[in-house]
C-alpha cells in the first residue's frame, strides 16, 4: 500500500513537471510526434497539458504515423471531481478517432507546421544552365 501511494505520488509529480514545459500548439505537436521513442507517452503528456485529444490524432495523421499506430493508443482525457474523491478518464472512441485521423490526412496544411513541407533551400543557391 505504502508503495502504491509513494508510486501514485511520484507519477503525478512527473505528469506536472512535464505539462509545464510543454508546448500544445500545433508545432509543439507535430514536434513531440515525431521526435518521440515512447508515442504513447507524449501523447498522455500532451493530452495532461491540455492539448485538444482530436488535434493530436490529426496531426499524427499529417506527420505520417500509421492509423494502426494510432488506434492502438489510448487517448484518454482525466478529470477528477471537484472534491478529489472521484476521478474519471473518458476516452476517444474508435470511430472519433479515425473521424480525427482522416481530417490530417485530408488537409495536412491545417496541421502541420509551416516548415514541414521540407528543408528551406539556401539563399546561396547558384544555378546553372
Amino acid at each position: 500500500m505504502k508503495n502504491t501511494l509513494l508510486g501514485l505520488a511520484l507519477a503525478g509529480s512527473l505528469s506536472v513537471a512535464f505539462a509545464e514545459g510543454v508546448d500544445t500548439s500545433v508545432d509543439g505537436i507535430f514536434n513531440a510526434l515525431t521526435t518521440t521513442s515512447n508515442l504513447q507517452a507524449t501523447v498522455d503528456g500532451l493530452v495532461a497539458s491540455g492539448a485538444n485529444p482530436q488535434s493530436i490524432v490529426s496531426v499524427a495523421a499529417a506527420a505520417g504515423i500509421p492509423l494502426d499506430t494510432v488506434k492502438d493508443l489510448q487517448v484518454c482525457v482525466n478529470s477528477a471531481a471537484p472534491d478529489a474523491t472521484v476521478l474519471s478518464a473518458s476516452c476517444m472512441r474508435q470511430r472519433s478517432l479515425v473521424t480525427a485521423y482522416a481530417a490530417g490526412v485530408n488537409d495536412p496544411m491545417k496541421y502541420l507546421p509551416a516548415t514541414a513541407a521540407g528543408k528551406r533551400q539556401s539563399k546561396d543557391v547558384t544555378k546553372t544552365n
